[in-house]
């Protein structure tokens, strides 16, 4: 397959989540607040990705890739801060502290129902060194910008489609979270439609 086709299937995923979402009314609950800011930073993380991908003359793979581990890292603390945190949680947040880390936050969704077939702790394990090490300069970043006789970006079209659906998949998830804070089981079920359409081929 085309690997344009693929960077179009993206962008047309993206901005049906963009429509949907984007101006959406929160309310004035800190939870609400914090939980859609931190998933709506997920969104962007999907839309920088997309840009990257498509600049001319010179796709940015790279620092494409190096966003999937923050696209994560927002859909995991959005979603713990809508579902577990405590009204302090809320409060330190929003003062400036850090929240709890990521293996904290997976363990506390995973007692919740919908969570407890520990996906998001395999997703974790299975993924994490790899996210990690795009996102933070290691072996395989080093690996996809080397030729034989110079330094070029020479990422693989299988590789791109990669980042590309991981970055698809995480806003699947993203676009349920916020329509599961919002109560909005239309909006969810209209989503996860057009997903499955776009990406009949995709769990």
């Amino acid at each position: 397959m085309d690997i344009n086709k693929d960077i179009a299937l993206s962008a047309k995923w993206l901005n049906e989540c963009n429509s949907h979402i984007n101006g959406m009314a929160l309310g004035d609950s800190a939870k609400n607040r914090v939980s859609g800011a931190l998933l709506h930073l997920a969104l962007e993380h999907h839309g920088a990705i997309q840009i990257l991908v498509t600049c001319k003359p010179y796709p940015h793979y790279g620092s494409a890739a190096a966003l999937l581990r923050p696209q994560f890292e927002a859909y995991i603390r959005g979603v713990w801060y809508h579902r577990r945190a405590s009204k302090q949680d809320l409060e330190k947040f929003v003062n400036g502290d850090e929240p709890p880390k990521v293996n904290n936050l997976i363990r506390d969704l995973e007692a919740l129902p919908g969570y407890t077939e520990g996906k998001l702790k395999s997703i974790k394990k299975d993924t994490w060194r790899i996210m990690c090490g795009l996102t933070h300069g290691g072996s395989a970043q080093y690996a996809s910008r080397n030729s034989a006789t110079e330094i070029v970006s020479n990422y693989t079209d299988d590789q791109v489609r990669g980042v590309l659906y991981w970055a698809c998949a995480l806003t699947l998830q993203v676009s349920g979270a916020f329509a599961n804070f919002l109560e909005n089981n239309v909006l969810g079920n209209e989503l996860l439609l057009t997903y499955r359409s776009l990406f009949p081929e995709k769990p």
